[in-house]
């Protein structure tokens, strides 16, 4: 049987960093989901709709494929 996950227990103060780091990180995330977001939109103006999905395709294969390279190396 497993036995339970033992608590992380943080003093106040490195409790209090952490959740600043993730504030920190959620808001990047999200001001990258933004950029990116009108960046497509704009890019599907420029170029078509199909043009962005057709890329968005490749760059998830390519990137699939560099990560079975990585693996196998």
């Amino acid at each position: 049987m497993k036995r339970p996950t033992p608590l992380l227990r943080l003093s106040p103060e490195a409790a209090g960093e952490l959740q600043q780091a993730c504030t920190k990180a959620i808001s990047e995330l999200q001001e990258l989901l933004r950029f990116r977001k009108e960046f497509d939109r704009q890019l599907a103006e420029q170029i078509g709709a199909e043009a962005v999905r057709q890329l968005h395709k490749d760059t998830k294969h390519a990137l699939l494929l560099a990560d079975l390279v990585k693996e196998a190396a």
